[in-house]
């Protein structure tokens, strides 16, 4: 309850900062009249404040903006709060003035979040302190993964400076993700190699808030989940190289091209592909590839293809009251009668009786 109020409060105060913002004659002097709030030891904390809310530097080195967050954002479980560029020059006073002051900080005591945030360093180097993992230091392509609730602190080296280039987003999507260790904040630093690809996606946030300055669209977003699976994708090893090697290591397979081929099924098997597509990302023959599966699984890439989606589809039948012909097309089937028959070939059942049996156990 008090998790919700804290986030109820803090999105209808960034508003008023905005509609202020955007109705004061001279917004260099605007006064931050929210409230800071902080989350200490577990506790919501209010201490009202007065802080100056500068001017905005509206160029391509140094923006940011702090968006409305609406019932309707919310309801989609994933919105933007806020955007932004800086680049610190070495020697240059950090963080920059002008923040609110629930994101502003002091280097000697960190901050706490009421929200999540990414933050990509483009260029220089610095340092990051959590309690979970200690301080260590940040390099050009780094992200930091902030967490609510979660005391940490980062500046750029004085001697260096560095581009930081943030968002600042909430919702219960995120918290799934967290919930399922898909981000965690034991793991908030991860080095990236797909550079170009954030700083567009990034640059593409920061277009439509200055073309748009006071809305939230959804497309934001959209955008944000998308710089969010890039970092994930991008860190360390190659997404399909980590996930073959990850199911070696659990399955026992010791050929490299057939765990690369599982995991391209297991991850891909709703998309209604012929084998032909899936050997075009292999460095082999389809020929090879099945004598290759056959040796390692003693079952067919197309069987494999089959299981794969039986294996979906139970979890929908079992999880959810999606009708059975959208199971059939989300699982990858062309029709609901294909996957009749390749669920009464595999579980002795059809798809309805499966469900019924489970509902009624």
């Amino acid at each position: 309850m008090f998790a919700r109020l804290f986030f109820f409060v803090n999105d209808v105060l960034r508003q008023i900062v905005v509609v202020l913002r955007h109705f004061a004659k001279k917004p260099k002097f605007l006064l931050d009249m929210r409230n800071k709030l902080v989350l200490r030891s577990g506790c919501l904390v209010i201490d009202s404040v007065c802080n100056g809310f500068s001017q905005m530097a509206h160029t391509n080195d140094n923006y940011y903006e702090y968006l409305p967050v609406s019932k309707s954002n919310m309801e989609w479980d994933l919105y933007m709060t806020g955007a932004g560029v800086a680049d610190i020059a070495p020697g240059e006073k950090y963080p920059p003035l002008g923040h609110p002051g629930t994101y502003d900080f002091k280097w000697e005591t960190g901050r706490v979040l009421p929200e999540y945030q990414i933050v990509f360093i483009s260029s220089g180097e610095g340092s990051f302190e959590s309690v979970e993992m200690g301080r260590i230091d940040i390099k050009e392509g780094d992200a930091i993964l902030l967490f609510p609730g979660r005391w940490h602190r980062y500046r750029p080296n004085r001697d260096a400076g560095w581009k930081e280039h943030w968002i600042s987003w909430n919702g219960e999507y995120l918290y799934r993700l967290a919930r399922r260790k898909i981000i965690t904040h034991e793991r908030a630093v991860l080095s990236i190699e797909s550079t170009e690809t954030i700083l567009a996606l990034h640059e593409r946030i920061l277009d439509l808030v200055r073309e748009h300055p006071g809305e939230n669209s959804r497309v934001m977003a959209a955008i944000g989940m998308e710089i969010l699976a890039t970092i994930i994708e991008s860190a360390g090893e190659k997404p399909l190289q980590r996930a073959a090697r990850r199911l070696q290591q659990k399955h026992g397979i010791e050929d490299e091209v057939v765990a690369e081929a599982m995991h391209l099924i297991w991850s891909h098997s709703y998309r209604a592909r012929s084998i032909d597509a899936l050997v075009e990302r292999l460095p082999v023959t389809r020929r090879t590839l099945e004598r290759r599966f056959r040796n390692a699984l003693g079952r067919s890439v197309g069987q494999e293809v089959i299981r794969c989606r039986i294996q979906r589809a139970k979890h929908m039948l079992s999880n959810t009251n999606v009708p059975i012909e959208h199971v059939a097309f989300a699982v990858g089937f062309s029709g609901v009668g294909r996957l009749g028959k390749a669920f009464q070939q595999s579980e002795k059942t059809t798809p309805s009786a499966y469900r019924k049996r489970l509902n009624k156990g």
